[in-house]
């Protein structure tokens, strides 16, 4: 593609004037003997315009990596970013997973607690009962001494009358 500056001169140079274009602030040419396209293009040089400057080919090259590369650093920083984002969530939901974790151990530590006590304040009163039953049963298999007497009836012997209140 020419420069408005190339056009210029090449329209200058094929109306056959030699003033200063850029300077007159006018074109030279009039209507009628304007060049036309077929003209412009003509004149030309078709290697020119099927091989642009390897110069200009490269500048061009490296301008269009540049802003390639530009647009892959900020699709990478706004990956980075959304990544951050998400483990920032992550981690705020775990803390808060755990604090619920430590609340429910230290709720299940304290019924454990509790669930031993009573544990072991029904194996004492088990054991206190077999002891009861057994004294019953020698009492019951024993003969009684003197014929006339009436036994004393086992549960107050022992105690038990408070256990059946």
């Amino acid at each position: 593609m020419l420069s408005v500056q190339e056009a210029l001169e090449l329209a200058s140079s094929s109306c056959g004037t030699t003033m200063d274009v850029t300077t007159c602030g006018f074109t030279p040419w009039g209507p009628e003997s304007c060049p036309g396209l077929e003209q412009v293009m003509a004149s030309t040089p078709a290697a020119a315009a099927r091989h642009p400057d390897p110069e200009e080919e490269e500048r061009r090259r490296r301008q269009r990596r540049k802003l390639s590369n530009r647009l892959s650093a900020r699709r990478s920083r706004a990956r980075k970013q959304q990544r951050l984002e998400e483990l920032r969530a992550e981690a705020a939901r775990l803390r808060g997973q755990k604090r619920e974790l430590e609340a429910r151990l230290q709720a299940l530590a304290r019924h454990g607690l509790a669930v031993r006590c009573q544990n072991a304040r029904l194996r004492a009163e088990a054991a206190a009962l077999a002891r009861r039953l057994l004294a019953i049963a020698s009492y019951a298999q024993q003969p009684q001494h003197k014929a006339g007497v009436a036994p004393a009836p086992a549960a107050a012997l022992l105690g038990l009358a408070s256990l059946t209140t």
